[in-house]
């Protein structure tokens, strides 16, 4: 991969892209609410659980699937992988997370002047569009937005819980270590496989919802 490709990879998955990431936690915000995560011990087992599931079974498989599609210019295609992305999301606050980053990006992508859709499409998918646009290879746009993912996460969990930067670091350190093979297991998954939840961070992300008091949209 050569450096321009891997610079236009950092560009895509950086916390500076207007895509407004820093607003979700995905569950998180309730879960430390009602004490389900209240230390470091209890956050890395959620977002290891959230990793080993969420990701490998719906957001990576399904980049990969857009990217191959919009290769190809399959609209078709695009947009059934698109309609999947929404129904995998269990609750509105998921759906409108998917809704809103993905209208984002699209708008961040015809700002940039690249060939885009006519359609609004859900976050993963339009990150597999402009992946493909910038002929960044799969594995290497899988685990880009895998390590987004995990650093988003752990910014949201700083604010939540009493974890210091030092700690962050070593949890996103980490995480990032087990990308290699969650990008490989999501390049395996096949279209019948995708799908998977966690019922804890769907009930998370249910209570969120009528929560009183928030930091976060999701």
């Amino acid at each position: 991969m050569s450096a321009a490709a891997e610079a236009r990879l950092w560009q895509l998955i950086s916390p500076a892209a207007p895509v407004g990431a820093f607003h979700y936690s995905q569950g998180l915000e309730a879960a430390v609410e009602h004490g389900w995560v209240d230390d470091a011990a209890g956050l890395r087992k959620w977002l290891h659980a959230h990793l080993g599931r969420v990701l490998v079974r719906v957001d990576l498989p399904l980049i990969s699937r857009a990217m191959a599609a919009w290769n190809v210019r399959d609209t078709a295609g695009l947009l059934q992988w698109d309609a999947l992305a929404l129904a995998c999301r269990e609750t509105r606050e998921l759906r409108d997370e998917q809704r809103q980053m993905g209208h984002a990006l699209g708008r961040l992508a015809r700002g940039l002047g690249d060939v885009y859709p006519g359609a609004e499409l859900c976050y993963s998918v339009a990150f597999g569009v402009m992946a493909a646009n910038r002929n960044i290879p799969d594995e290497r746009a899988l685990a880009g937005f895998g390590f987004a993912w995990c650093e988003n996460q752990i910014v949201a969990a700083q604010k939540l819980l009493p974890i210091g930067q030092i700690a962050g670091q070593q949890m996103l350190g980490d995480l990032a270590a087990r990308l290699d093979n969650l990008v490989g297991e999501a390049l395996c998954c096949d279209d019948a496989s995708i799908g998977l939840c966690i019922p804890h961070g769907s009930v998370a992300s249910a209570r969120h919802e009528t929560q009183y008091s928030r930091l976060f949209r999701s």
